[in-house]
């Protein structure tokens, strides 16, 4: 059971052998999932706890029990608790299956309410502890004011600083009253870059004076409200950092991303990850932030492409790094470690400074994992799902709507075009088609349009017989993909529609879609393809609910931040 799990004590310091205090500095990759006690998966979590004395581990997509059990013979193997952490920006449901998937943050700012992002990090927290994860990375702190950003865009709260702000300190405070550690991310402001820094090294050319006016302001806020960690961005600020980064040969590189050699900036200059100005300096020093520090993932392009595993975990010790996430080759980087601080390029004293303060974050945070029962009964409960559901009702965003499409009659005959930038095999949204087709008396038609879309005249030729045709537009930030874009076959088709039916677009995904369908005659945003907010959405359209968000972010040259249409 997973209640058997030891609750054992911190060491100090002291305690520690230099092969266990470098091993802390490190958190290694797994998922939550079946693995049996000879599987290469559970055989190199465990070497990693037992030889390489790594101080934390993140989950990536996973199942609820499978988790706890893992976790806690993680914990139990470990002689230093472990920091056990996953990226829960839109709930639980963002990494472990069958779990709910909430409103990100953008649907969250859209209802205006910060007491919401409290409450949603108390309940994420909550959640999270059940199954080991004591460290959670969020929330988002970047002010979103790229339009174009491929990365962000709707993970951030929005583009108004004070805004971000605002939610990002109500987000922390519900996630740090559970007693788990909140990650503002990510230092020092990723949200004006249009370059994935998943795929290669993002470049934020604005001076000092803007960043303290924009980009500083929420992380700022984030430590006056005693947040426990910063995540570090793979990202080049020269005004902070001058100094020309270094470009390895092409496909060198470890990141599973897929990389072309135009991507990779020439002349970038320190990526933020490793550099001492803006670790050590800037968020060190002059902004006084004493907690703990952790890199964004090192396996990504914005860092590979210009150094290897060892040489970049090292710079980033360097620099002020307390943990180095997700190294693609965690032996070599813990060799490389213990290799400078044997040469003298690293001191023991500065491995010792970082590790205090993991281990004062572990003192925070302790090692909890719940019973099955307790599991059972307290994740993804009714009151929790409720709650979920409420934010994804009050963020629907109204910012054009044409005379009379609103509310759709169900005696009206529909047909639903979902539209993915992404080849798909099936709907990435049947939770809308299939609400959508309760509420109709008679059945919708559906087509899936994708890039790989050539032919659209059966489209065409239903939408003659239509009284509407609703847009689904499942095309959104997604890590890697370097790009969003509407797919040039479907913006085409809905310019051919708009004329001769009312058409209807709801963008599942970044907002800002209504640059490339113009003439769309009512157009509503749901910030995300979550199940709950493809539920709010057909509750919107059939006016089950009142439709009250209003925009977090300028749409260029067609709507302001703060519009919405409440009906």
């Amino acid at each position: 059971m997973c209640a058997s799990v030891p609750q054992h004590h911190i060491p100090k310091v002291d305690d520690l052998s230099l092969d266990e205090k470098i091993g802390q500095l490190f958190v290694v990759q797994g998922r939550g999932v079946f693995m049996a006690e000879s599987s290469w998966g559970y055989q190199e979590l465990m070497h990693q706890v037992r030889e390489n004395h790594v101080g934390g581990v993140i989950w990536s997509m996973s199942n609820v029990y499978e988790t706890a059990v893992l976790s806690g013979r993680l914990q139990a193997e470990a002689r230093v608790p472990l920091l056990i952490s996953a990226d829960l920006e839109s709930g639980m449901g963002m990494r472990f299956l069958d779990t709910t998937y909430w409103p990100g943050a953008m649907a969250v700012a859209a209802t205006g309410d910060p007491a919401l992002a409290e409450a949603e990090g108390r309940v994420v927290a909550r959640e999270a502890r059940l199954v080991g994860v004591n460290h959670i990375y969020a929330p988002i702190a970047d002010v979103n004011v790229d339009a174009d950003n491929p990365v962000i865009n709707t993970r951030s709260f929005g583009e108004d600083p004070a805004e971000v702000s605002r939610f990002v300190v109500s987000f922390i405070k519900g996630i740090q009253a559970e007693h788990v550690l909140a990650t503002a991310k990510h230092f020092p402001g990723h949200g004006d870059t249009h370059v994935d820094s998943h795929r290669s090294l993002p470049i934020l050319s604005v001076d000092r004076a803007r960043l303290d006016r924009v980009e500083l302001l929420p992380f700022r806020a984030a430590i006056d409200a005693g947040v426990r960690s910063i995540m570090i961005g793979h990202l080049a600020v020269p005004s902070l950092d001058d100094e020309v980064v270094p470009v390895r040969q092409y496909g060198a590189g470890e990141n599973p991303y897929g990389t072309a050699a135009s991507e990779v900036p020439q002349n970038g200059t320190m990526p933020a990850t490793i550099s001492k100005k803006i670790v050590g300096q800037l968020l060190r020093r002059d902004m006084k932030f004493d907690g703990l520090v952790v890199s964004d993932a090192m396996d990504m392009g914005g860092i590979t492409e210009h150094f290897d595993a060892g040489e970049a975990a090292i710079r980033a010790i360097e620099a002020g790094q307390d943990q180095i996430l997700m190294s693609p080759n965690v032996d070599a980087a813990v060799a490389a470690v213990k290799a400078a601080v044997k040469s003298g390029r690293l001191s023991e004293a500065r491995i010792d400074e970082s590790v205090r303060r993991i281990l004062d974050a572990k003192s925070f945070a302790g090692a909890p994992i719940g019973t099955y029962d307790e599991i059972f009964s307290g994740i993804d409960t009714k009151e929790h799902r409720d709650l979920a559901a409420n934010i994804a009702r009050r963020a629907l965003t109204l910012v054009r709507e044409q005379s009379g499409s609103l509310p759709v009659k169900k005696s009206a005959r529909v047909v639903i075009v979902t539209v993915s930038d992404f080849p798909e095999t099936v709907s990435p949204l049947p939770d809308f088609e299939r609400e959508m087709r309760k509420r109709v008396t008679d059945p919708p038609q559906t087509f899936l349009v994708d890039s790989r879309t050539t032919d659209v005249a059966p489209i065409a030729a239903a939408a003659k017989n239509a009284d509407v045709v609703v847009f689904a537009l499942a095309v959104r930030a997604r890590s890697g993909s370097g790009s969003i874009a509407v797919p040039e076959v479907a913006s085409k088709l809905l310019a051919e529609l708009a004329p001769r039916v009312p058409t209807i677009a709801i963008s599942f995904g970044t907002p800002y879609l209504l640059r490339e369908i113009p003439t769309v005659g009512t157009y509503v945003c749901a910030y995300g393809i979550q199940p709950v907010m493809q539920l709010a959405a057909v509750q919107a359209l059939f006016g089950e609910a009142p439709v009250t968000g209003k925009l977090p972010v300028t749409i260029p040259g067609l709507a302001p931040r703060g519009t919405g249409i409440t009906r």
